[in-house]
């Protein structure tokens, strides 16, 4: 049995068959990858919990005969717990994770996009009323760090049009944020 550990963030979950979920993790080895995680939808899972939207964790996943890998186990490192509770700050979670994921190729290791991802879900819970310029701010280190523009330059323009023209698809997540306001 070929099984390899990471250490990641979940982007995005999608459900799976009867009782699972395809994961989205940014790994900061391995890059972006999809995994399933079967069972996790039922009652009794001792692993639901672990496989939340943006935990960081811990994991071993299995190679699979396909394209997709499967979760074995899962170790919950950092849940971000004291910005949960918070809709507004989920939602610039959400933002955050939808950027790394649509910007970011699969497989391709980006251990600086990761460090990123990490601190900025930490900072969320004592963000203030700067909260969209820290945000514009995370999102041109990941442009940056990604190639898309010149680092130390100041950008003057609409960063989130720069993503979208970018991945060449456009982004949900400001539909969220404008309904908060």
């Amino acid at each position: 049995m070929n099984s390899y550990k990471i250490e990641g963030v979940i982007l995005k979950r999608t459900n799976f068959g009867e009782a699972g979920k395809l994961l989205t993790i940014f790994t900061r080895d391995q890059g972006k990858i999809t995994v399933k995680a079967v069972g996790v939808r039922k009652t009794l899972s001792k692993r639901a919990g672990s496989v939340e939207l943006f935990n960081h964790i811990r994991a071993v996943v299995i190679k699979g005969r396909g394209d997709l890998d499967t979760l074995a186990e899962v170790q919950l490192v950092n849940p971000f717990s004291s910005w949960r509770p918070h809709i507004g700050r989920v939602t610039l979670a959400y933002q955050l994770a939808e950027v790394v994921d649509k910007l970011t190729p699969d497989h391709q290791p980006h251990p600086e996009i990761f460090d990123i991802l990490v601190s900025s879900l930490s900072k969320l819970s004592v963000l203030g009323s700067d909260w969209q310029l820290a945000i514009g701010n995370w999102q041109l280190a990941i442009l940056q760090e990604l190639g898309y523009l010149e680092k130390g330059q100041p950008f003057k323009g609409d960063i989130q049009k720069l993503i979208e023209e970018t991945s060449q698809r456009p982004l949900n997540s400001p539909k969220l944020l404008a309904k908060l306001k």
